[in-house]
């Protein structure tokens, strides 16, 4: 079939694509306004008092309550950052309005115009005297009469002083402080911490300050990316790009290599922007857009069939002047910018220690390494760039060269139908998706031995060919059947079934992925299938739901945004029974570790006595 378009022409309009599906992302409400006050205008130690924070809402708008009906809305809550004078109580939230929101599914508990949240405190007895700042974030979804949209954190801050014992108190701001109940202090308890998530990489664990070890790590993560299977099949399309180039000038070769790097770094600099520092996109949200997906589906086949010459027919050459070719900055800058994005769903298994570090640093520090991760991802490529030597070894004539370029055509059109995955679910049915997968490595194999017969002249080549072929059938055939009969019985989500199901005293673990996502993927081919992991959920008598964040409207996501700040799959929450904060497995995990997640919430709910042992990984 001869195509009318280029694949570098479609990388242009993948671009235009890709913008209009970030926008389509990134939905955008007016934020309310908040401040802070204290009861007094100076304390002494052992003194009680009260913080106010005063949060305005926009007209039209409203947030969810501190107790919303929904489980899977995003509470509204005023948290405050520890201080060594101060010991903080839990906060006071006031009485929500309950309304009616067709389009939002009904009734909801809601906060709307003006809300005052209290929060008792109380001066320590070592304070020392001066100035201090207390400071905090109220964190809220907040949504109109028709959509709800992300979850966001706004930071307050109130002034105060520590004065010497005896001093006369001078009351501030009164009016704010008329509905606190004093006998608030005799009901609540000082407000615990969450204890710190322990984040490890590379076997050691990042702690405060480690920016020197995290940076390092960045960038080696950053130079792994290249080999992971969503960008693997684009690498030797670049290595031929800068040796094509090379012959004719080595310094420009080296020149487009630092403008494909600054398109990979681009990349990474804006997610760190959207996910670490604004806190605005989950990483690989946008996947779950479908116009987005759709731009990536038809530039992973438009360069897979480009590979068996099936574009012959050209567009205006003005056209090509911005078109993101091998031989122009503009073409390189653009290449790298698909490269980087390519990468995003296959890369968050090893990624998240490191972004979950970064997202809790100053926002200086989380950006520089994200910026890092992207140099470490490009910085192959520039080595390349500079010395083409290396790339002249790779085979560019002859018949055999023409097949290896072919058979990184058939891995791209097994990376499009890969992406494809929840549009052949909907049109297949799910087990379908599994089995056209094969079918292109099956017509891959088919198509080796095909050609090694119609230009080997030796026995032993064309046995070669055959052998290569069986080695990728088989395993796959294997993989395919094994996939299309999961041994786990997964429950659809809804925060309705999940809640009943943790109020029923049992473990409860749910699951949250997606067809994008390769990381997921690999989770459900290994530790999902471990016979040792159906055993503990057998015995542990676990109710297994998945949540498919698929859909960028998935109800998952806002109960995913409860869960962590990141936001990002894999992840799997495991619930004891009437536990509200979950143990959290992310990214990749084995066998061994989700057993022992199991075996932590039934000792929480009192069943240590009756655990299984855990299984040697």
């Amino acid at each position: 079939m001869i195509l009318s378009m280029r694949p570098h022409s479609l990388l242009a309009v993948f671009l235009i694509m890709m913008t209009q599906a970030a926008a389509l992302a990134l939905p955008k409400a007016p934020a309310p306004t908040v401040s802070a006050a204290l009861n007094y205008q100076s304390l002494p130690p052992n003194q009680q008092a009260v913080i106010a924070v005063v949060i305005d809402i926009p007209d039209e708008f409203h947030t969810q309550s501190h107790k919303p009906i929904q489980p899977d809305f995003i509470p509204l809550e005023v948290s405050v950052k520890p201080s060594p004078a101060i010991e903080a109580y839990a906060p006071v939230y006031p009485e929500p309005h309950i309304k009616s929101f067709p389009a939002l599914g009904g009734q909801l508990s809601v906060y709307e115009g003006r809300i005052t949240i209290y929060v008792p405190v109380k001066v320590k007895q070592g304070a020392i005297p001066g100035a201090i700042t207390l400071e905090g974030t109220v964190h809220y979804q907040m949504c109109d009469d028709r959509v709800c949209f992300p979850p966001r954190d706004l930071p307050w801050t109130t002034q105060t002083r520590i004065v010497a014992a005896g001093t006369t108190l001078q009351a501030n701001q009164p009016e704010l402080f008329k509905d606190f109940d004093p006998a608030t202090f005799a009901k609540v308890s000082p407000v615990v911490a969450r204890p710190a998530q322990r984040i490890t990489i590379f076997g050691r664990e990042l702690g405060e300050g480690a920016y020197g070890f995290a940076f390092f790590a960045a960038f080696i993560v950053g130079i792994i990316f290249n080999v992971v299977p969503c960008v693997l099949p684009v690498v030797p399309l670049k290595i031929m790009g800068f040796y094509e180039v090379s012959r004719h000038n080595r310094g420009r070769s080296f020149a487009f290599g630092v403008v494909f790097s600054l398109g990979i770094i681009t990349v990474f600099a804006g997610l760190g922007l959207l996910v670490v520092v604004f806190k605005t996109l989950s990483w690989g949200e946008l996947y779950g857009n479908p116009t987005f997906l759709i731009a990536v589906i038809l530039i992973l086949l438009a360069f897979g069939l480009a590979q068996f010459g099936a574009f012959s027919v050209g567009l205006p050459t003005a056209v090509y002047n911005i078109a993101p070719r091998h031989d122009t900055y503009v073409g390189n800058f653009l290449f790298g910018i698909l490269t980087a994005v390519l990468s995003t769903p296959c890369t968050f298994g090893m990624f998240l220690g490191l972004l979950v570090w970064a997202s809790a640093q100053p926002w200086q520090i989380g950006l520089s390494l994200m910026i890092i991760v992207g140099a470490g991802m490009a910085f192959p490529y520039l080595i390349l760039s500079a010395v083409p030597e290396v790339a002249r070894r790779f085979p560019r004539t002859g018949p055999w060269a023409e097949l290896v370029k072919q058979m990184m055509g058939f891995l791209l059109i097994g990376s499009a139908v890969f992406f494809a995955r929840r549009f052949l679910n909907g049109i297949l049915g799910e087990k379908a998706f599994w089995w056209v997968l094969f079918a292109v490595v099956a017509i891959a194999a088919g198509y080796l031995i095909l050609r090694t017969v119609q230009f080997s002249r030796t026995f032993v080549g064309r046995v070669v060919a055959v052998v290569l072929a069986l080695v990728l059938v088989v395993p796959s055939l294997a993989f395919t059947i094994r996939q299309t009969n999961p041994p786990i019985d997964w429950k659809p989500y809804s925060a309705e079934a999940v809640d009943a199901a943790r109020r029923s005293g049992k473990i409860v673990m749910l699951e949250f992925t997606a067809d994008w996502c390769a990381n997921c993927l690999t989770l459900e081919a290994t530790t999902f299938h471990d016979k040792r992991t159906v055993e503990a959920i057998k015995q542990h008598q676990v109710v297994t739901f998945r949540a498919d964040l698929t859909d960028q409207n998935a109800p998952g996501w806002a109960t995913l945004r409860g869960i962590t700040t990141i936001a990002a799959i894999p992840l799997t929450a495991v619930y004891a029974a009437d536990d509200r904060e979950p143990i959290q497995l992310t990214g990749i995990y084995s066998a061994h570790d989700l057993i022992q997640a199991f075996q932590s919430a039934s000792e929480k709910a009192g069943g240590k006595a009756t655990a299984p042992a855990v299984p040697s990984p």
